[in-house]
């Protein structure tokens, strides 16, 4: 978590900004354009079919994020009247979202080991502000995508995870995955006021971190 009320965190989090807005808009497009290619052409008159960062950005979430660590998009709204298989297309519209930042991710580390192995963080060196500069954002590219994934892929009400997950529950547990749906404000509320967050995402993410550490120094 960036403390942008110093100077440093403030710096941190501006070389962020580019990634972490790259990352919202691919997520909630994905979402998108997943719902329009499965029938839902709603998406297209809300303006949800754009990589343009302020059609996705939710202000209070993109507040969390920046305070907290971790936060939200403005979420895709879904007509799944228009689905031909609604529970299947439901998940899969779910899945959009994590899994094009599992796949950003894996793009920026590819560029980031190829920039490593040519040397261009040298090469651009001048007095290490370039590098550095370029070291810091390909940094976060990689790091943001790799939080988003996790993140939305909990399982529980009201993150993407619990929509795949509601798809392969046996029918005598979706009834409590509807429950849950009852109190999402509430677990959402738990997120941000707990360390719950941090417990859930932390080892797995390092692990990630780790072996995204170990492919590009390989």
């Amino acid at each position: 978590m960036l403390d942008i009320f110093t100077r440093e965190g403030l710096i941190l989090f501006l070389y962020s900004l580019p990634a972490l807005l790259i990352s919202l808009s691919v997520h909630e497009y994905s979402h998108a354009m997943c719902a329009y290619k499965l029938g839902d052409k709603s998406q297209k008159a809300m303006g949800r079919l754009t990589l343009q960062p302020f059609a996705h950005i939710d202000i209070f979430g993109f507040i969390c994020i920046a305070l907290l660590g971790f936060g939200w998009g403005k979420p895709v709204m879904i007509d799944d009247r228009n689905f031909k298989n609604k529970k299947r297309d439901n998940m899969l519209v779910a899945l959009a979202g994590p899994l094009s930042n599992f796949v950003l991710a894996l793009i920026f580390t590819i560029l980031f080991k190829i920039m490593y192995m040519t040397n261009l963080f040298s090469l651009y060196n001048l007095n290490g502000s370039i590098s550095n500069s370029i070291y810091t954002m390909m940094y976060y590219a990689i790091s943001f995508n790799v939080v988003f994934a996790i993140f939305n892929m909990i399982p529980l009400p009201p993150f993407d995870g619990s929509k795949v997950l509601f798809y392969f529950l046996p029918s005598k547990f979706k009834g409590i995955m509807y429950i849950l749906e009852r109190y999402s404000f509430y677990i959402i509320l738990i997120f941000l006021i707990s360390n719950l967050g941090s417990l859930i995402i932390s080892p797995l993410y390092s692990f990630i971190m780790k072996l995204i550490g170990w492919f590009i120094l390989l």
